[in-house]
C-alpha cells in the first residue's frame, strides 16, 4: 500500500491533480511542530507556483472556532452570561418566529416560547440555520420574505426552525456572535480579533482579514479556489465567502494562513493558554447535548454526510457537540484516531482538530469545493491515519507526552 507521502504526491501532481495543493501541520502543547506537509501548487493555471506554507486560505466555516473563542472571552469577562437570553446584546432575538410552513409567497409562523442563549449559539441549538442547508428555509428564501444583503443583521435575519434548545441545525450562529462582540467593544470584529486573539498568540501583521481585497499583498498569496468538475477534474470557481465588502461574517468570512490558524489551535491545547482560562477550554470539550435530548442528537446525526470528514469514521453514539465544535468522544480505530477530540472545518475542505488531553492539534488545508469532496475526504483520513499511527508508535518527538 502506498505511503501517505506517496498518496499526497500523487494527489497533487501537476497536470493530474485531484487536489491542486495541500497544507498540513500538527503541533504539540508547547508549539513544537510534530508533523508538516506542503504539497502541490497554488493554482491550476499555467503559471502556477509551488504552494508555500504562508499561502493565504479562505477558511470558510473554520472561522467559527475563532469567533467562538472571541465570544467565550466575552463570557469569561462577565459581558455575556452563558445561559441567560442573549437579547440584551442582540435585541433582534427578543422575540423570534418559528417557521412552520411555506406555500408560495405565504409563510406560516408562530412565536417562539424559549429565549436564545449564548450556550445555544455555541452549540447550534438556537433554531437558526443556513438557507442552503434546509429545504424549508430554501422555500422561505424564495417566498420573498428573505432580504438579500451583505450585512449580517439583515442577511441572517431569518425565522427559527424549532424552539431554541429543542433541536440541532447548522447555521449562522457565529455570525451573530461576531455582531455581539462588535457591539460590546464598539469596534470592528476584525480589529477585535487582531487585538484579542491573533496578537496574544504571536501572529504578526498582516492579520487574518474579512476583506482580502483591501490587502493586495495578502491577496497576492491567496491560493486559488477550485471546484470539482462533473468529469472529476478541477475547475476555477469564485468562493462567495472571505471577502465581504460591507461586513464581517463570523461564521465563515476569514482569510488567513495556516500558521495563524495553528497558533490559535496550539494555544487552546497548551497548559497555560493565553486566549481562554484552562477551565473554559476544558468546558469546550464537554458534551453539551444531554442524552435525553434525543431529537437534538438525531438532528446532529442527520448532517453526518457533511461533518464526517471532520470526525472520521466514528460510531454515531460517540458524537456530541462541544462549545465551538463537534465533539468526538470515541476512537476511530480504522484511522488510529483517539477519543476526546474537538473538530470542525470549512467548506473549502479545511479540517482541524484538538486533543486537550494529549496536547496535540492538527490542521489540513486546501481550497476546493464541495465540502467533504470524496477525494479530499480520502486524503484527510489517510493523513489522520498516518499521523496518529506515528504518534502512537512514538515515532514523533512529542514534548511532555501524555497518554489517555
Amino acid at each position: 500500500m502506498a505511503s501517505f507521502d506517496e498518496q499526497l504526491a500523487a494527489a497533487t501532481k501537476r497536470g493530474a491533480a485531484t487536489l491542486h495543493g495541500v497544507l498540513i501541520k500538527c503541533v504539540d502543547r508547547n508549539g513544537k511542530t510534530l508533523y508538516s506537509k506542503t504539497a502541490g501548487y497554488d493554482s491550476i493555471e499555467a503559471d502556477a507556483k509551488p504552494l508555500r506554507e504562508d499561502a493565504v486560505l479562505k477558511v470558510a466555516s473554520a472561522t467559527k472556532l475563532i469567533t467562538s473563542v472571541a465570544f467565550l472571552q466575552c463570557i469569561e469577562r462577565g459581558l455575556i452570561a452563558l445561559d441567560e437570553p442573549i437579547s440584551r446584546i442582540l435585541p433582534e432575538f427578543e422575540t423570534r418566529d418559528i417557521l412552520v410552513s411555506v406555500e408560495g409567497t405565504t409563510c406560516m409562523k408562530r412565536k417562539a416560547a424559549n429565549k436564545i442563549t449564548a450556550r445555544q449559539l455555541l452549540t447550534h441549538t438556537t433554531g437558526l440555520g443556513y438557507w442552503f442547508i434546509h429545504p424549508l428555509l430554501m422555500r422561505w428564501r424564495e417566498s420573498g420574505d428573505y432580504k438579500k444583503s451583505n450585512f449580517v443583521e439583515t442577511r441572517y435575519d431569518m425565522p427559527l426552525l424549532f424552539e431554541p434548545g429543542e433541536g440541532w441545525l447548522y447555521g449562522c450562529n457565529q455570525d451573530w456572535m461576531a455582531v455581539a462582540v462588535r457591539r460590546l467593544y464598539k469596534t470592528s470584529f476584525e480589529e477585535y480579533l487582531a487585538d484579542h486573539v491573533f496578537k496574544p498568540v504571536g501572529c504578526q501583521a498582516p492579520f487574518p482579514t474579512f476583506h482580502i481585497s483591501r490587502h493586495p499583498d495578502y491577496k497576492a498569496r491567496l491560493m486559488q479556489g477550485l471546484a470539482r468538475s462533473k468529469d472529476g477534474g478541477l475547475e476555477p470557481t469564485e468562493f462567495i465567502f472571505g471577502d465581504n465588502p460591507d461586513d464581517e461574517e463570523g461564521g465563515g468570512g476569514l482569510a488567513m494562513t495556516m500558521g495563524d490558524y495553528v497558533a490559535v489551535l496550539q494555544d487552546l491545547i497548551s497548559d497555560q493558554p493565553k486566549l481562554l482560562k484552562p477551565e473554559t477550554v476544558a468546558m469546550m470539550l464537554e458534551p453539551q447535548i444531554k442524552p435525553e435530548k434525543t431529537e437534538v442528537l438525531k438532528n446532529l446525526l442527520q448532517l453526518r454526510p457533511a461533518w464526517d470528514i471532520c470526525s472520521g469514521p466514528v460510531r454515531d453514539e460517540d458524537v456530541n457537540h462541544g462549545l465551538g465544535g463537534l465533539l468526538v468522544q470515541g476512537e476511530a480505530e480504522e484511522i488510529a484516531q483517539p477519543k476526546d477530540l474537538l473538530v470542525w472545518g470549512g467548506s473549502s475542505n479545511i479540517i482541524w482538530f484538538i486533543s486537550k488531553q494529549l496536547g496535540v492539534a492538527g490542521f489540513f488545508g486546501t481550497q476546493l469545493q464541495p465540502f467533504s469532496d470524496p477525494k479530499a475526504k480520502e486524503l484527510v483520513n489517510s493523513w489522520k491515519k498516518d499521523f496518529w499511527t506515528k504518534y502512537k508508535s512514538g515515532e514523533l518527538d512529542v514534548s511532555n507526552r501524555r497518554e489517555h
